[in-house]
């Protein structure tokens, strides 16, 4: 008789465990984006989480203490560079506010539109006198953008509350991957219903495709960040750590990059009357900023992933699109995912060929 109801049985449980997948999918799913950078993170880091464990924790494999060092060592390396920048960039915004707002600061602001103008009419007869800015009351636009900040203030406390939120999460699920990350592995290896050196296979395309893609596309971002500022700085670009940081920003958008930043910066100084500065900008751009990209990223990318470029490109871009900004990792994370197991499908091909 048990042997009767034993599949409706099996099809009942596989039913309810469906069910309970979906509904714990759904429950994970508003921190995604915490739990994908803590993970990344985890798998970048785990290699000083190892040695901090095996220098002060006889190399316990599972550690509170090791865990807890290596994110204070992950606070120092990125967290507090990133607020340094941020209040640089916050002072800087506040001195732009001051400027604007001093009547000595409008009428040189006004002058050099007006040059701007005449230097495009130059070009184009006619334009100079059609765009004059004598008017401009930038004084309004700033009240405008006071205005607006105001009236969305709940929208905006929300968005930071939210921000919060995601940081204290990502903060403690990446306590948990150093700390518990390799009994979490092994686990997986024993549910899934793949060969052990497969699951194995598969994590270790999972990593590299992390390592490359994340640290790749956040080292080179920083980097090239750090070198606008310095350019902007040198050239005489106003605020240079509020340009660099949104310049380490814009670099991780596809194909276009630092050149949000870059270009209307050359296009300022050429507009002012500082034709030299803004081609050594301009010179600075290609031969700094620009080779960062052109030689470091692709060395990144392609780090331990046998990938077409142009894969990983589409990826990245249909990434952002369909998960928005934790995109860029988990597009190349999903296609990794995808050639790991068409290796293990060709593999077992040609074991089942040689069988036969």
């Amino acid at each position: 008789m048990s042997m009767v109801h034993a599949p409706s049985s099996g099809h009942f449980f596989f039913s309810i465990l469906l069910a309970a997948l979906v509904l714990a999918v759904l429950i994970f799913l508003p921190f995604l984006g915490p739990l994908v950078l803590a993970m990344a993170l985890a798998v970048i880091f785990t290699p000083v989480y190892r040695k901090v464990s095996a220098l002060f924790f006889n190399n316990k494999e599972k550690s509170s203490l090791a865990s807890l060092i290596t994110i204070l060592i992950i606070a120092v390396i990125i967290f507090v560079p990133l607020l340094f920048v941020s209040l640089n960039a916050y002072n800087e915004i506040r001195s732009m506010y001051a400027f604007f707002l001093d009547e000595e600061g409008r009428a040189q602001t006004i002058n050099s539109l007006n040059h701007a103008a005449e230097v495009v009419g130059g070009v184009l007869p006619g334009m100079s006198q059609e765009y004059s800015f004598d008017t401009f009351n930038i004084v309004q636009i700033v009240d405008n953008i006071a205005q607006w900040s105001v009236a969305h203030f709940n929208t905006i406390f929300a968005s930071v509350s939210r921000l919060a939120i995601d940081f204290f999460v990502m903060c403690l699920a990446l306590f948990y991957f150093l700390r518990d990350g390799m009994d979490l592995r092994r686990q997986l290896i024993v549910l899934s219903p793949l060969e052990n050196v497969d699951d194995e296979h598969i994590f270790t395309k999972l990593e590299q495709a992390v390592r490359s893609v994340f640290a790749g596309s956040i080292a080179v971002g920083i980097i090239q960040g750090i070198l606008t500022g310095i350019g902007f700085a040198i050239f005489g670009v106003p605020n240079p750590a509020l340009w660099g940081a949104v310049a380490a920003i814009a670099a991780l958008v596809p194909g276009i990059g630092t050149s949000l930043v870059l270009l209307p910066a050359i296009l300022y100084l050429y507009f002012t009357g500082a034709t030299t500065p803004a081609v050594g900008l301009l010179l600075w751009s290609v031969l700094a900023v620009g080779l960062i990209d052109n030689f470091l990223g692709p060395i990144f990318v392609n780090r331990g992933i046998k990938i077409h470029p142009f894969l990983i490109l589409l990826s990245v871009l249909g990434g952002l699109i369909f998960f928005g900004p934790i995109g860029f990792v988990m597009g190349p994370i999903t296609l990794a995912f995808l050639f790991s197991l068409l290796e293990i499908y060709k593999g077992s091909r040609k074991h089942t060929a040689v069988q036969s």
